[in-house]
């Protein structure tokens, strides 16, 4: 195998494995759960959501140079550094991070191994992130080459063994409409802001590798992310149908984990249960090694390394011993308004990306964003509690809020705003426009 396409499946398998956190492995059987005999819609939307989304912001980034600042200058620096700092520390060091320590714990070891306290749990989890990921340049050699290749082969035969034998006939779905309650319910995932943040990470370990060249660097992202792309179609596909075929051996409003805990028990029996165990520790491992690296990188950069890339690592693991250790339901319960305030723009940011030359200048760009993020914002309180009258009453009447997708029409119509603001009041539109899209 040349040297080539070598590369292209290390950096895919690390690709699938930094994007393959617990949460992946939670969701897929939940949706296909409460689908059902709907099952396809459900696909559809994981299709759609957990890996097309993700591998098009990876793109996206990587047609920005490589960098997720280059990407959102339109909008604005403060944009870039609110929104990052929003995410990494608020989704990222507070949340997501602490949270797959506290899954290994409570999916991969407690399973097996009752009697060790999650105190422990958490600090080797911590000790094993910070060995991954205290070396930006050389993570995703690790990640690709030693944590990947095995949670494949063990996600590939729960996989297989759900599609070979289902354990039930599905039952009727649960919601009226699967696509859009699967779709939403995958922000929770937290998949694409992993792809837009840790991006450059990836692309900066690909020009390590010799890929200097704009063309060889996008050629080689393109390649690693269908790589990883066929990995995510086989094992959320067949952790999905998994789901799907639980019929009523299940009550309806079983807990996430406990549904993957007893498919896989049923499926495979207690050697699934040791598979599932070892799958669940090395996901979450990849997903902290990957948002740790992520998370270090920006605020290196953002302090001008006045906390350097390896002190920056080895705080945001430290913080994970801390808040890992109070569990997984303590730590998601706040977490649910920043996924509804985050995800809405961060779709529209990403297809702006992908199109941004064909977006006729600045203006359409930056209040095509805003107004997707205001009305995220609006929803992300909403969710928290905190109601604000006649807003709220103008959320719920929007196109499509039955859906959860109430930001499209206004996005929309931010693009017009925007480039006619932008047109009448800019004398240097044009200019400046061919600059932001050359």
């Amino acid at each position: 195998m040349n040297k080539f396409y070598k590369d292209s499946l290390v950096v895919g398998f690390a690709l699938f494995a930094v994007f393959f956190g617990a949460g992946n492995m939670i969701f897929p059987p939940a949706i296909g759960f409460m689908s059902g005999s709907s099952w396809g819609f459900a696909f559809a939307a994981l299709l759609l959501a957990a890996i097309i989304l993700p591998i098009l912001a990876i793109v996206a980034v990587s047609n920005a140079k490589g960098s997720f600042e280059e990407l959102s200058k339109p909008i604005g620096k403060w944009f870039y550094v609110a929104f990052n700092l929003f995410v990494m520390i608020g989704v990222g060091v507070l949340a997501n991070i602490p949270r797959t320590a506290a899954t290994t714990h409570e999916m991969g070891v407690m399973p097996l191994f009752p009697s060790i306290p999650i105190q422990a749990t958490v600090v080797v989890f911590f000790a094993l992130t910070y060995y991954f990921a205290n070396d930006k340049t050389n993570f995703v050699d690790k990640v690709g080459k030693i944590l990947t290749p095995g949670l494949m082969i063990i996600l590939l035969m729960i996989g297989i063994k759900a599609v070979i034998s289902p354990l039930a006939i599905p039952s009727p779905s649960q919601v009226p409409n699967p696509f859009s309650a699967s779709f939403i319910e995958l922000y929770f995932s937290g998949d694409l802001l992993t792809g837009l943040l840790c991006a450059p990470i990836f692309i900066s370990a690909i020009v390590a590798k010799g890929y200097t060249e704009e063309v060889d660097r996008k050629k080689m992202t393109l390649n690693a992310s269908i790589v990883a792309g066929v990995g995510f179609v086989l094992v959320y596909g067949g952790l999905l149908y998994l789901g799907a075929h639980a019929g009523n051996l299940f009550p309806t409003d079983v807990a996430r984990t406990d549904l993957l805990n007893g498919l896989v028990n049923r499926s495979l029996g207690n050697i699934g249960t040791i598979g599932l165990s070892i799958a669940v520790s090395l996901a979450c491992l990849s997903t902290a090694i990957g948002l740790t690296a992520a998370v270090s990188d920006f605020v290196s950069s953002l302090t001008k390394n006045k906390i350097s890339y390896k002190v920056m690592a080895a705080i945001t693991c430290i913080v994970g011993v801390v808040i890992g250790a109070i569990g997984v339901d303590n730590i998601i319960s706040f977490a649910g308004p920043i996924f509804f305030t985050v995800y809405p723009p961060a779709i529209v940011l990403t297809f702006l990306g992908l199109l941004k030359k064909y977006v006729p200048n600045v203006g359409a760009y930056r209040y095509t964003v805003l107004f997707a993020l205001a009305i995220s914002a609006m929803k992300g309180l909403s969710v928290l509690g905190i109601q604000i009258g006649i807003v709220d009453s103008i959320v719920s009447s929007l196109p499509l809020y039955a859906l959860g997708f109430e930001w499209i029409i206004p996005s929309i119509m931010g693009f017009f705003v925007g480039w006619g603001i932008y047109k009448l009041t800019d004398k240097d539109c044009k200019e400046v426009s061919n600059e932001m899209i050359g």
